[in-house]
């Protein structure tokens, strides 16, 4: 692609250099031929804005260089990027009309953002020129900032250059995180949600056995004899006694508020982190990741440059890929956080909560979203079955946990 950008700006610039030099020499022949006061006076008019295009054509583009400052450090989804440009060449060939933008395409540049990014400069024989710019409303995302498009032109138009310097930069713009008071709950069929306390810790001394590997298992459980053996990886199994581990899930399928639905968890994990507590994050998407016992910064950070990327994916044979997932099955207690509940999920949050100290759902919606029958009798179902599911809006997540309690 860059090839093709090239060969057709290269037959143009000769083009528009051949009608430069055209004009020129039909100006000096009319002279010749004329004569008179009159044709030699538009012959010397013409000669020097004709001599500068000429030259203008030759200015080697290699000798500008890009560096990027940003002026903005975390960014969060909503967010403006503030960006500090510096242009910098070798020569001092006096420069009249220069345009720099960044260069297309990017998917944080639509035709607003495009306009805030363009510039013009009367550079003149300046071998440094700085500049500013902002983008409003940045998306989340890991975005790759590839360089600028520099275009630079004589008098009239005649003759144009324009060069793609690189200037490379990855801008990562993390979700939008909400702050809330976070409670580490438990369910109970009597009273339904409160708080959970002492949580009984799986006993990892007394090994029972050894089975296959399975994504969601943790490191230290890994049976490093048998792997040195087999080459195969296999998983040591313990003494059934109940897990304190929290597992928040991330229904990870394409909706109209899958933003929410990852600022949500984004919140519920910071929240957790600043109150020194530990909880595992599983993304349930056709691509998974899964982070066991987040506790510190570091790991925090981790798991938000992942949400960061994450994008909306349909999930394929939801029951085969997640009813088996040791990170829901050895969970005391199930966060799941979706815009819809699905009878797929139905039956693994039922499975999952029969062995843990429950499930519950936070179902994202818009204030002013209608409810399907359907959607009212899976609901109904998970009810019945100890799952406690909570609809929530955007401006609810703040008081999410208290809410449940209430």
């Amino acid at each position: 692609m860059m090839k093709r950008y090239k060969i057709r700006w290269l037959s143009q610039a000769i083009t528009r250099l051949v009608m430069v030099v055209l004009l020129l020499a039909i100006t000096i022949c009319f002279a010749l031929m004329q004569g008179g006061f009159v044709s030699w006076f538009i012959f010397f008019m013409f000669f020097p804005f004709a001599l500068y295009s000429i030259m203008l054509f030759f200015v080697p583009l290699k000798q500008f260089s890009v560096e990027r400052t940003m002026l903005t450090g975390h960014l969060e989804h909503g967010d403006p990027l503030r960006m500090r440009m510096t242009l910098t060449r070798k020569s001092r060939f006096p420069l009249l009309y220069t345009v720099i933008q960044e260069s297309m395409p990017s998917e944080i540049f639509d035709e607003e953002a495009a306009d805030q990014t363009r510039h013009f400069f009367m550079m003149g024989m300046k071998k440094q020129l700085s500049w500013n710019y902002e983008i409003p409303n940045m998306p989340r995302g890991h975005h790759q900032l590839e360089g600028i498009e520099l275009t630079i032109t004589d008098f009239f138009g005649w003759v144009k250059k324009t060069a793609l310097i690189p200037a490379k930069r990855s801008v990562v713009v993390y979700p939008k995180v909400e702050k809330l008071t976070y409670t580490p709950l438990r369910l109970t069929k009597s009273s339904g949600a409160g708080t959970a306390r002492n949580n009984a810790v799986r006993d990892t001394t007394m090994v029972s056995g050894i089975r296959e590997y399975q994504p969601g298992d943790r490191m230290t459980w890994i049976h490093w004899k048998t792997f040195a053996k087999t080459q195969n990886l296999q998983t040591k199994e313990f003494e059934d006694q109940q897990s304190q581990e929290i597992c928040l899930v991330l229904d990870g399928s394409p909706s109209e508020i899958f933003e929410e639905k990852v600022e949500l968890c984004a919140s519920i994990l910071s929240a957790v982190v600043s109150q020194h507590l530990t909880m595992s994050f599983l993304s349930a998407g056709e691509k998974q990741f899964y982070f066991d016992l987040i506790q510190t910064e570091e790991q925090l950070q981790q798991v938000m440059y992942q949400l960061a990327g994450i994008q909306p994916q349909p999930i394929e044979k939801v029951e085969h890929k997640f009813g088996q997932n040791r990170a829901l099955i050895n969970a005391a207690m199930i966060y799941f956080v979706t815009n819809s509940l699905t009878s797929e999920w139905l039956n693994i949050l039922k499975k999952v909560s029969g062995k843990s100290q429950g499930a519950i759902c936070f179902i994202v919606r818009t204030p002013a979203q209608s409810i399907s029958e359907q959607e009212q009798k899976l609901e109904t179902i998970a009810k019945e079955n100890g799952i406690l599911v909570f609809p929530i809006t955007r401006k609810q997540f703040a008081s999410a946990f208290t809410e449940v309690l209430k």
